[in-house]
C-alpha cells in the first residue's frame, strides 16, 4: 500500500507500473511519509522473546527452505563464521554482527492463513466496489512466502503473489494481533537498497544477486553491522520491530554466497529533489465558502443516508498550534537526514509554526486531532495528527507548499474545496459521508479516514444541492 519515495522512483524504470509522478510537491510529502509512518505505529508494538532471538544465532542461511539447517564451515569466505554458535565477524572491520533474526517456526500455511485474514485493504475496496491498486487479489493460499521472522506468536513476513505482481508486508504481535498489513510492487521493495530513504524495521527490500545466502547490513549510526534473514528470491528482512521499532537509514547492504564470499555490496545514494522556485507574488487563493440552501442527508442517487462529518476539534487555536509545534520541531530536524532534499527553501521560508499562523481546519475527539494550518505568508501549510497531547506519543506530520496556479498539492490526508461547492460527499467503505469543510479545506475522517482505503470518489454539490464535482482521489494508508 505504500506510495513513498522509493516506489516513485522505481516506477521511473518499471514501465509495467503507473508512471512516474514528477510533481515535487507530492514526491516530498511522499519521502516524509515514508519517514513518519513509524511514529504512527510505534503506539502498538510488541518485542520478540529473547529465546526467539537466541534462537535464530545458530542459523546459517535463514533461507525459505523449511527443512534447512544450519551448515558447515564454508571455505573461501570473506566473512569469519564461528561454526559453535554461528555468530559472524566482518573481517573488513573485525566486528562482531548483529545477528539475523531468527526464521518463524510457523508453516507456510499458517502465515499465510493469518497474514489473510487482516488483507483489509483489498476486502474493504471490493466490498465497496472501488478499482483496486493492483490487480493481484486478496492474500490466500496460492501466495508465496518468500521470507518470515518470528516465533510463534509475531510475525513478520513478506508474501510474493501467484502473478508475481505485489509484494505484501504482514506484521502481526500475536496470532490475532495484526500490527500493520501492506502491499506494494516488487520494483518498490527492491529499490529500497538503492535509494538512501528512512525505512521501518518491518519493511522489507531485496538483493538483486544470484546465489545470496547472508546479507549484512550497515545502518547510519550503529556500531556494528546486522545481518538480514535471507529468503527465496533475494527478497530480506530485519524481522519484527519489537521494541527496536524505529526508523533505520541504509549506508551499506553486503550479500555473501554460501561458502562466505561477497558476491554483492551496495552504497545506496541519496535522492535528491529538483530545486524548487516558486513565484513570491503567489498566495494559496481558496474557494468562496458557500451557504447549502438544500442540506443533504441522503445520497443523491442511491439515497443512502449520509454518516455524519467528522467533529470540530473542541480545542481552542492557541491549543492546536501549541501542540503542532512539539512535532514541527521534531520535522525541522529530520530535514537534515534521510536523503531526502533538505534545501527545501519553499517550505523552510515559512520557519517554524508560531502563533501567528492560521488554523484553517481542525478535526477530532479528546486527545486526538488533525489539524490543517496555513502559514503567515499563505504558501506553505502543516499538516498536523497527535493521538496524545504532546509529540512523545503517536503523531504524523507534513508540509507543503503552494503551486504556481495558487493551489496547494493535492494531499492524501486532506483537500481544497473545488469552486462552486458547497458540500462534499466521500464514499468510504462505512458509507457515503460528509466531509468536514472549513476555510476552504475539507477532511473526510480524523487522518482523511482512509485506513486500509487506497483511493474514494469525491462528490461536491452546489448550494441547491446539485451535483457540480466528482472526481477520484487517492489516498495514504495510516493508522486513526
Amino acid at each position: 500500500m505504500n506510495n513513498d519515495i522509493e516506489h516513485l522512483l522505481a516506477t521511473a524504470a518499471d514501465d509495467t507500473d503507473r508512471p512516474l509522478n514528477t510533481d515535487v510537491d507530492h514526491l516530498l510529502i511522499r519521502a516524509r511519509r515514508s519517514v513518519r509512518r513509524t511514529r504512527i505505529a510505534t503506539a502498538s508494538t510488541a518485542v520478540l522473546t529473547t529465546a526467539a532471538i537466541i534462537g535464530g544465532i545458530a542459523t546459517w542461511s535463514a533461507t525459505r527452505d523449511e527443512s534447512a539447517g544450519p551448515a558447515g564451515r564454508p571455505t573461501g569466505q570473506t566473512i569469519t563464521i564461528d561454526v559453535k554458535t554461528g555468530r559472524i565477524v566482518d573481517n573488513e572491520t573485525g566486528k562482531t554482527v548483529v545477528p539475523a533474526p531468527p526464521v518463524s517456526p510457523l508453516a507456510d500455511a499458517e502465515v499465510l492463513r493469518r497474514c489473510s485474514e487482516y488483507d483489509l485493504a483489498y476486502a474493504r475496496l471490493i466490498d465497496s466496489e472501488h478499482k483496486t491498486a493492483d490487480k493481484a487479489g486478496p492474500v490466500n493460499g496460492r501466495w508465496k512466502v518468500v521470507v518470515k521472522s518470528g516465533d510463534q506468536s509475531v510475525l513478520n513476513a513478506l508474501l510474493l503473489s501467484p502473478d508475481q505482481s505485489v509484494v505484501a508486508t504482514c506484521t502481526m504481535d500475536g496470532p490475532a494481533k495484526p500490527e500493520s498489513m501492506g502491499r506494494t510492487s516488487p520494483a518498490t521493495v527492491a529499490a529500497r537498497s538503492q535509494y538512501r530513504s528512512p525505512l521501518s524495521v518491518r519493511d522489507g527490500f531485496r538483493v538483486p544477486a544470484p546465489g545470496v545466502a547472508r546479507v549484512l547490513i550497515d545502518i547510519e549510526g550503529e556500531s556494528n553491522p546486522r545481518e538480514a534473514l535471507v529468503g527465496s528470491d533475494g527478497f530480506v528482512t530485519l524481522g519484527h520491530p519489537g521494541k527496536d521499532d524505529k526508523l533505520i537509514t541504509l549506508d551499506r547492504i553486503r550479500g555473501y554466497d554460501a561458502a562466505g564470499k561477497k558476491v554483492y555490496d551496495q552504497t545506496p545514494k541519496p535522492f535528491t529533489a529538483p530545486a524548487r522556485t516558486v513565484d513570491p507574488a503567489v498566495t494559496v487563493k481558496t474557494a468562496q465558502a458557500i451557504t447549502p440552501v438544500v442540506v443533504l442527508t441522503k445520497e443523491p442517487g442511491t439515497g443512502r443516508p449520509l454518516i455524519a462529518a467528522p467533529p470540530v476539534s473542541p480545542l481552542t487555536d492557541e491549543q492546536v498550534t501549541t501542540r503542532c509545534e512539539g512535532v514541527d520541531e521534531i520535522y525541522f530536524k529530520d530535514l537534515d537526514k534521510g536523503g531526502v532534499n533538505t534545501d527545501d527553501a519553499v517550505i523552510k521560508a515559512a520557519g517554524p509554526i508560531s502563533r501567528a499562523w492560521q488554523v484553517a481546519l481542525k478535526t477530532g475527539t479528546g486527545d486526538k486531532l488533525t489539524a490543517v494550518l496555513i502559514s503567515p505568508d499563505k504558501r506553505v501549510y502543516a499538516w498536523c495528527h497527535m493521538l496524545t497531547p504532546t509529540a512523545k506519543g503517536a503523531y504524523d506530520y507534513t508540509r507543503g507548499a503552494v503551486q504556481a496556479d495558487g493551489r496547494f498539492a493535492k494531499s492524501p490526508d486532506f483537500a481544497m474545496v473545488p469552486d462552486g461547492v458547497a458540500q462534499i460527499v466521500v464514499d468510504l467503505p462505512t458509507g457515503p459521508t460528509r466531509a468536514l469543510i472549513s476555510n476552504g479545506y475539507f477532511i473526510w475522517g480524523l487522518t482523511g479516514g482512509n485506513s486500509g482505503v487506497k483511493s474514494v470518489q469525491v462528490h461536491g454539490y452546489d448550494a441547491q444541492g446539485k451535483q457540480v464535482y466528482n472526481q477520484p482521489m487517492d489516498l495514504d494508508v495510516d493508522f486513526d
